[in-house]
């Protein structure tokens, strides 16, 4: 399935909606910054509440992906309320009411920071350097660093994996040269 890669998402003072994004299937990368159009017409005729509506929900369905607030809007959601990604977006397909709240519930998110604890992954033991959608890829020398339990946690959940499967360890902060962020 195709998707958009999203690394930035502006609204300039004129309004225009600027996003920085490359489709994920053409190699290598071409990350361009344009105009949304129909994002900049959301903005000025309904509003911005409107158009962070339309984001997350673009996030959510998974059209865009990348490390947004967005993103972890929609993660921090689906892990406080302990939902089912899957379950959710099959529900919403056919119930738009339930739709509708369950993105303003993820909207309240969007301005929310947990607390710094910065930590890694391990599964059976083995240190997380990366996590996907079908499989974990482990090293010993780097690591994945999450800057809080919280957002390791939605990312297994983004991710399809059960958090109960894996143990979050705290960084020693001493120690953090070759550690990817």
């Amino acid at each position: 399935m195709s998707y958009q890669i999203i690394t930035r998402i502006t609204i300039t003072s004129d309004p225009r909606v600027m996003v920085r994004m490359a489709a994920n299937n053409i190699r290598p990368l071409d990350f361009r910054y344009d105009e949304v159009v129909s994002l900049t017409e959301t903005l000025r005729t309904k509003g911005r509440p409107t158009l962070e509506l339309e984001l997350l929900s673009l996030f959510f369905k998974g059209l865009w992906q990348g490390r947004t607030r967005y993103d972890r809007a929609v993660g921090y959601t689906l892990l406080t309320d302990g939902i089912d990604k899957y379950e959710a977006w099959e529900r919403c397909r056919g119930d738009k009411e339930y739709e509708r709240g369950l993105l303003l519930r993820m909207r309240g998110f969007l301005h929310y920071r947990p607390v710094p604890c910065r930590c890694h992954l391990e599964y059976q033991r083995s240190t997380v350097r990366r996590i996907y959608v079908g499989y974990i890829s482990f090293s010993r020398q780097r690591r994945r660093i999450f800057p809080s339990l919280i957002d390791a946690q939605a990312a297994l959940i983004a991710k399809g994996w059960n958090p109960e499967n894996f143990r979050i360890v705290e960084e020693d902060t001493q120690n953090l040269k070759s550690q990817k962020q």
